[in-house]
């Protein structure tokens, strides 16, 4: 019976990881910080700027299921905006004065740098599973 236990300990403990990295990734995009590990630049992630600010629930899970992630309402709830802030819509140019900005939508971030954001979300989940890991295995000595 102790065997099940520990199996179900680190089960938990790799699931909880997976999300806290996804979570991580998605507050990093939403935020504009440009994530960690040298940035998303170095993993081909281009586009980072166009997420800023408008990574809402939709858009969370969206890019979350293409990395083959689902997350649940309770963890979607955090990236729900005021309704009294404007959330800009996916693929339009919003003019204001002299400046114009064409904003892509989420599928067409996710067709540009997919590739990016997979080598991203498999180097970031690694470093926190090996993390939790890690914690798993001191708690244990």
């Amino acid at each position: 019976m102790a065997n099940r236990s520990e199996n179900m300990k680190l089960v938990n403990k790799i699931r909880s990881a997976e999300v806290t990295a996804m979570l991580d990734l998605l507050r990093d995009l939403d935020n504009g910080t440009g994530g960690d590990f040298g940035g998303f630049i170095q993993f081909g992630i281009n586009n980072d700027h166009d997420m800023k600010g408008r990574i809402n629930s939709y858009r969370a899970q969206k890019i979350a299921k293409y990395l083959g992630k689902n997350l649940s309402k309770s963890h979607l709830i955090r990236f729900s905006k005021d309704k009294n802030i404007l959330i800009e819509r996916d693929s339009y140019v919003y003019s204001k004065g002299d400046i114009s900005i064409d904003r892509i939508s989420v599928d067409k971030f996710i067709e540009i740098d997919g590739k990016g954001l997979l080598l991203y979300w498999t180097y970031s989940k690694g470093f926190y599973i090996n993390n939790a890991l890690i914690e798993l295995d001191r708690s244990h000595s």
